[in-house]
């Protein structure tokens, strides 16, 4: 029977988390032939995670040090794991994994900043981040020639992905992730955000995204001086959803935009329950985002029948076609300039059919997607 390890030992964050605890059982359930070992970190969470017939679950224990724990997985501990296991293979499911494995490597590629340069942002980054940076560049770089495959969730990112690193284009395959279950399901009745509503102006434009330097809130200033010269300011308010007690960044940056409370309001993180409440007190999504992997923020805004305004960038683009204004991220004016078509157009025609036209791309159960990896497998296997 063929033997695969399931390299999560780096997924951390909540997104991670939800993306292997949907899609790794589906991956079992559709190769019963196939013994999978999900090697997990232990005190994250997964201690209720239980083992099938053909899915063992390892938690391992890993330093206090994180950086020291990765060190120590790449180099070490994952080439061991496989050795113990008796593994066929090796999916790793973020992003980084040993340069050079004995048996055939899948590695699922989302970080963005892996395949987009963008000085725009990487200048606002601390020396502890450019360095982390510059090292995980330089190990995927290293290990992507190495490879069996390498799966990304957009052809977007494939296009990135071999232009950046020369990876020959049969090597790379695009595999959506399923839509969330909250944007399958009617949001009912829900009472849109009292806080949003409470500002007496026609457009409320949602900024729903964490404080990263790529998601661009450093042009609100700017944005909040064009929109108030153009007498935009009493017309349009932008709301930003950034947690000063997470990062310097996003204390930083609430401080510099304290002078323009008459154009932007923080509504601080909102939890996953109060996401459908924001959308639906929200004129528009607006994202000035200069990088992203997927954008599940703009199937989102579509299910939630929110026009978008954002980046003329292509990960945008691709994910959004006719459905949104665009802008250039870096110009106030331009951002400005498409906030006031919005005002004059508003959104576009039969935006609502256009919307569960695209949403219907993608697929609705996590299933096909397993059997999409699963497929890959077999193929890199033989």
């Amino acid at each position: 029977m063929t033997r695969v390890m399931l390299n999560g030992i780096n997924v951390l964050g909540a997104g991670g988390q939800a993306v292997v605890g949907s899609v790794v059982p589906c991956i079992a359930g559709v190769a019963p032939d196939i013994t999978f070992d999900l090697v997990l970190p232990a005190d994250q969470g997964y201690e209720y995670w239980h083992s099938t017939q053909n899915l063992n679950i390892h938690l391992m224990k890993r330093p206090a040090n994180r950086f020291l724990g990765r060190f120590a997985d790449i180099y070490l501990d994952i080439s061991r794991w496989s050795r113990e296991f008796n593994s066929d293979m090796c999916f790793t499911l973020g992003d980084l994994g040993p340069i050079h494995l004995k048996i055939p490597q899948i590695v699922l590629l989302h970080q963005s900043l892996l395949v987009y340069r963008n000085s725009d942002f990487e200048q606002l980054w601390t020396t502890t981040e450019r360095w982390k940076f510059r090292y995980t560049r330089w190990h995927f770089g290293r290990m992507a020639p190495h490879c069996a495959a390498i799966t990304v969730q957009t052809p977007v990112m494939a296009k990135r992905l071999h232009q950046t690193y020369n990876i020959p284009m049969d090597k790379i395959h695009v595999v959506s992730s399923a839509l969330p279950a909250h944007l399958r399901t009617a949001t009912g009745e829900i009472q849109p955000n009292a806080q949003m509503m409470a500002v007496n102006k026609p457009y409320r434009l949602l900024f729903l995204a964490a404080g990263y330097e790529h998601k661009n809130h450093c042009i609100l200033p700017a944005l909040a001086e064009t929109l108030r010269q153009r007498g935009l300011a009493n017309k349009v308010h932008v709301f930003v959803t950034l947690d000063p007690t997470v990062r310097s960044y996003e204390r930083d940056l609430l401080a510099r935009l304290k002078p323009y409370a008459d154009c932007v309001t923080n509504l601080g993180r909102l939890p996953s329950d109060q996401v459908s409440a924001a959308y639906r007190a929200a004129s528009a999504l607006f994202m000035p985002t200069l990088v992203e992997s997927f954008g599940l923020i703009y199937l989102e805004a579509m299910a939630h029948g929110c026009p978008i305004l954002t980046s003329n960038r292509d990960f945008a683009r691709w994910m959004c076609g006719d459905l949104a204004f665009y802008f250039e991220p870096t110009s106030p004016v331009s951002i400005a300039d498409a906030v006031e078509r919005f005002v004059t157009e508003g959104a576009p025609a039969q935006y609502a059919e256009l919307a569960a036209r695209r949403l219907a791309d993608f697929p609705t159960s996590w299933e096909p997607v397993a059997r999409h990896y699963v497929e890959i497998l077999r193929q890199c296997v033989a």
